[in-house]
């Protein structure tokens, strides 16, 4: 990467290119496409293709269904992002069309492009295709406004060197709703929120949206993390798993995805991002920041009297029971593997107790200082893209220990499920 332009660095660690061999393509008329649209990089070997240029068949083909239903649509706002993400797929310029996803005000939810980077395990640049269409709930996405407009009190609150901290986080627009169809890369652990969009040109000028899918945020409590809790969690602390304190955490969760570090100042002057230096880590740490500072984040809020006091408790022992249904998804993914980093990290620090019948329990006296300590740890590596503290703190943390085990082992026991497996009539007609 050293030896190349700017502009090629930036196409090469792009979201929507890939990067190619001449050597290894089939001069053959498909490939014919290819050096239309590719840049070298590096070496005369290697080379970038646009997303619009590699997948134009199936690209061309969605951008005509989304011009027509665009056509259809009755909401301005709707009908803008249509034909904003159509034009978007065709000239691989995304911008616009995340700028009209976040002003989007419609009944009719719609989420669609190439976002996450979950897949790309080598570098984490690369994003994968997906699609969310949901039914907006009005009334609970009311209740959630005050989430969005506390992120510059949070950001200005959190337990870092104030160096790091931003002075003009901008409020996040926060909808939920009822899903009715996903696609694409959605296969693994089905999400009950995400934080969009991830260009930090746009997190820098206008900051994320979120989308809660309430539903799904249901099914998950009544058929994965309440049977957990009965089984795992200590008989005194059992009743404090409720759904409020679950949802709650997940919209703090995403909102933490919108604060803290996403620009890093090398020792050079030079800038860069904290995805760009942590690579291959910046998933699990960054699911891990999200996850660990959303819970600090509920505590401040309820400190502030903007959370009831009633949620301390509750949102605690709903974690600990939480870190089971995550860590089943696996160590090789970024959401296990960050919930286990956090989970024997809190273990060790006797945040967390293991009793003599192989339950869980939450040490309240211990829980805050030692949720404020990793999140402080975890926002100074993202603060300085310190890479081979992350590795670190990965390692260390991020390994099935035998009290994980065991409990993991007693949930296959009574098979209760890794997951929901959503199932859409609306595709069956």
């Amino acid at each position: 990467m050293g030896n190349l332009t700017e502009n090629q660095q930036q196409e090469a660690t792009g979201f929507f290119t890939l990067i190619r061999r001449h050597s290894e393509c089939i001069l053959d008329s498909s490939s014919s496409n290819h050096s239309v649209d590719s840049k070298l990089v590096g070496s005369h070997d290697l080379y970038c293709v646009s997303y619009s240029m590699e997948y134009n068949s199936f690209l061309t083909r969605l951008a005509e269904l989304l011009h027509e239903a665009g056509d259809l649509a009755t909401s301005p706002s709707l009908k803008k992002l249509l034909h904003c993400k159509a034009d978007a797929f065709l000239s691989n310029d995304y911008y616009v069309s995340d700028i009209a996803w976040m002003e989007l005000d419609s009944k009719l939810d719609v989420t669609i492009g190439p976002y996450e980077t979950y897949e790309d395990t080598l570098f984490g640049y690369k994003a994968t295709f997906e699609v969310f269409i949901g039914v907006r709930d009005d009334k609970a996405t009311a209740q959630l406004k005050l989430f969005g407009d506390n992120l510059q009190v949070l950001e200005q609150n959190l337990p870092m060197d104030s160096a790091y901290k931003s002075k003009d986080v901008s409020a996040a627009p926060i909808r939920v709703i009822h899903l009715l169809y996903n696609a694409g890369d959605v296969k693994g652990p089905q999400t009950v929120a995400f934080n969009l969009p991830n260009d930090e040109r746009i997190v820098r000028d206008r900051g994320t949206s979120m989308v809660m899918l309430k539903n799904v945020s249901e099914a998950k409590f009544k058929h994965i993390l309440q049977p957990i809790a009965d089984l795992l969690i200590a008989n005194d602390q059992k009743e404090l798993v409720d759904f409020e304190s679950f949802f709650t955490h997940t919209i703090c969760h995403e909102c933490c995805h919108g604060i803290g570090p996403h620009t890093v100042s090398l020792p050079g002057g030079q800038k860069s991002t904290v995805r760009k230096e942590l690579q291959e880590l910046h998933s699990a740490l960054e699911e891990a920041k999200a996850d660990i500072v959303g819970l600090w984040a509920l505590k401040f809020l309820i400190s502030q009297d903007i959370l009831p006091e009633s949620l301390v408790k509750s949102m605690y022992v709903s974690f600990l029971a939480g870190c089971f249904r995550s860590i089943r998804f696996g160590l090789k993914e970024a959401h296990g593997k960050g919930q286990a980093l956090q989970f024997n990290c809190l273990f060790e620090k006797e945040a967390f107790i293991l009793h003599p019948d192989h339950t869980f329990s939450v040490n309240f006296p211990k829980i805050e200082g030692a949720v404020e300590s990793l999140s402080r740890e975890i926002l100074t590596i993202q603060a300085i893209g310190d890479k081979v503290a992350a590795s670190s703190l990965l390692a260390r943390y991020c390994e099935m220990t035998q009290p994980l085990k065991a409990a993991l082992q007693k949930l296959e026991n009574i098979q209760v499920p890794v997951d929901i497996a959503p199932i859409f009539p609306i595709a069956m007609n």
